[in-house]
């Protein structure tokens, strides 16, 4: 079975070829949406290795220094999930992956299609998280401009990237110091209860582990939130080329119009360089055509 690269990644392989170093971050900042999920792996999980050319070095990894976090971009009209690190020494968690999304998309994840709809210059001027809430106070630059799409993926940007962390539950939004009426010229909510309300700008499948350009070994684990027809996700490993080296099938905690979260881990056949992770819906009145596809290059090491 062969795939066609999408396109953006072909791109993105290109450019990271020219300059690109190894390494990757721990993961100790654990999302609260990657919790482990009942996994059931389908007769499809089938070892292909015989399909992989092996050793197609497209410049490796993408190093990422200290504690690893994740941050919520945009691709498109949808987020999308990269990382970035904290140095947890000196900074607090909490605050270090604010302060990253507020900075913008780290090479890695501008490489993979992602960008901001976060105003540059915005501050965070403030976070206090109590009893699940999390109060994140920022300057005014960040309801500035755009309509209400931009407002709303600013907003999901933020309250997704804070409630990765399983202290928080609930986000707070105050500008420059006061909980405003609403946000920006469109009056979005100012609080937020978890990551409901954001259904219109979320992929019906995200992965959240790895993340872009991550350095990863065999046994692979594959894990992010879902809301599919009866919570199945489809998955598969492939070289750039598209020889497919693993595919399966799992199951997350909850589908159907219910967001749930899934995990699967995987024995790879022995290749090293960059390989595309894929999840995805099938749909169609035969179930031969894929929808909801989501897509994450890493190294294989």
């Amino acid at each position: 079975m062969r795939r066609t690269l999408a396109p953006l990644l072909v791109l993105a392989l290109l450019v990271v070829g020219t300059a690109a170093c190894g390494g990757d971050g721990s993961d100790d900042a654990k999302a609260s949406t990657t919790t482990a999920a009942q996994t059931t792996t389908s007769a499809a999980d089938t070892d292909t290795s015989t399909t992989a050319a092996g050793g197609h070095d497209h410049g490796g990894g993408i190093e990422t220094e200290g504690t690893k976090v994740l941050q919520y971009w945009v691709r498109g009209d949808k987020l999308a999930v990269g990382a970035n690190g904290v140095d947890a020494g000196t900074t607090a968690i909490g605050t270090g992956a604010l302060e990253r999304l507020l900075e913008g998309p780290a090479r890695a994840d501008a490489l993979s299609g992602m960008t901001t709809l976060i105003p540059e210059g915005t501050e965070l001027l403030g976070l206090d998280i109590s009893d699940g809430t999390a109060t994140v106070d920022l300057s005014s630059t960040f309801v500035s401009g755009g309509g209400s799409m931009s407002m709303t993926l600013r907003v999901a940007q933020v309250v997704f990237t804070i409630t990765q962390f399983p202290t928080v539950d609930r986000v707070v939004f105050h500008i420059d110091g006061a909980e405003p009426e609403g946000l920006g010229g469109e009056g979005l909510p100012t609080s937020y209860d978890g990551r409901s309300g954001f259904d219109d700008v979320t992929p019906a499948i995200v992965i959240e582990s790895p993340t872009p350009y991550q350095n990863v070994s065999s046994p692979l684990t594959i894990s992010g939130m879902a809301n599919t027809f009866e919570a199945v996700v489809n998955w598969s490993v492939s070289s750039t080329e598209g020889s497919l080296l693993k595919e399966g099938t799992t199951t997350a905690t909850a589908g159907s119009g219910t967001w749930g979260t899934f995990e699967v881990e995987t024995e790879l056949p022995a290749y090293q360089g960059n390989v595309v992770v894929t999840v995805w819906e099938q749909s169609g009145e035969t179930g031969s055509d894929r929808t909801n596809v989501y897509e994450v290059l890493v190294n294989l090491t």
